[in-house]
């Protein structure tokens, strides 16, 4: 089996300077780490992570989730897969928060929000690239690749405005999230634009989960007058809701909204917002392999597109 020894022979170098080029450390300059590669795709090296596929060095890149029970998920692995595969690159998906767990990476994209902004600049302060998925956050060495939360915000409170809410509850998703703070604000202005806003608004936190908006609706059944509607940062949360208002038979009652495009299990007064996830997959991954082989310095900030959905 080829080692780090056998690799730093071939390229005349320490075994450390292998281990800290296969790492991204910043010490090693580009020059030797370029020969470092060389030599472990010619000789076969797997490292740790087994990374060769057809005699050829696999680069491995990481997408961090909080979750992988959400529904926006399959596409976009699936997409990210697809595009870095014809470039050799493999995608590891991990579940969790602290990413300096992660060893042996060769890129990063972020879709959780729990992971600090502080320890994706110490990621990128080593050369290893990130694309922001969750968030707008100037990092440099990063770039964002985001949904237009605002817009869609706005664009599903101003067709339940249409539809003839007056009274408002809006229910966002965890205080870290600048998704569901993007998506609030967007709630806001077109309360604002539409001369709505109101002292009486209810505004609640859940955890973007179907769970979550059953507690939810339990303490919205509590007031003695439902708002006329509630639109809520993703859909999950929505159904959740909807299932409390069937089972006190209040269903008719308040007009729901949420956001990710799902189609409702079952067909009931509904908008949401959709963005196309093949999309958004693909622009990260192009994005990704810009900033990883400098080919050219990909746009710092891309918006995907959004559209209202709506459902009667």
């Amino acid at each position: 089996m080829i080692t780090l020894k056998d690799v730093a022979q071939k390229a005349n170098v320490a075994v450390s300077t292998v281990s800290y080029a296969l790492n991204n450390d910043p010490r090693i300059p580009d020059e030797t780490k370029q020969r470092i590669l060389a030599a472990a795709q010619e000789l076969g090296y797997m490292g740790k992570s087994g990374r060769k596929h057809n005699h050829v060095y696999q680069r491995q890149m990481v997408l961090c989730l909080h979750s992988i029970s959400g529904i926006i998920y399959p596409e976009i692995v699936s997409t990210l897969k697809s595009v870095l595969n014809v470039s050799n690159c493999e995608l590891v998906v991990y579940v969790g928060e602290n990413i300096s767990n992660l060893k042996w990476m060769d890129g990063l994209f972020v879709l959780n929000s729990g992971v600090p902004t502080s320890e994706i600049r110490t990621l990128t302060s080593r050369r290893i690239p990130v694309v922001m998925m969750d968030r707008d956050d100037d990092v440099d060495g990063a770039v964002n690749v985001t949904l237009d939360n605002f817009k869609g915000g706005y664009d599903v409170t101003t067709a339940i405005i249409n539809r003839g809410a007056k009274t408002f509850a809006f229910v966002g998703g965890p205080n870290n999230s600048s998704e569901s703070h993007d998506r609030y604000d967007g709630f806001c202005q077109a309360l604002i634009d539409n001369h709505l806003q109101s002292n009486k608004t209810v505004v609640l936190q859940s955890d973007f989960t179907y769970e979550g908006g059953i507690s939810v609706s339990r303490f919205l059944l509590e007031k003695s007058v439902l708002p006329n509607a509630i639109i809520c940062a993703n859909d999950e949360t929505a159904m959740g809701i909807h299932n409390e208002l069937i089972r006190k038979n209040l269903e008719g009652n308040v007009l729901l909204a949420g956001f990710d495009g799902l189609e409702p299990p079952i067909r009931f007064p509904y908008v949401t917002a959709k963005a196309e996830r093949k999309h958004w997959g693909a622009i990260a991954a192009y994005s990704m392999m810009q900033l990883y082989d400098h080919s050219s310095m990909p746009e710092q900030k891309v918006k995907i597109p959004v559209e209202v959905v709506e459902y009667y």
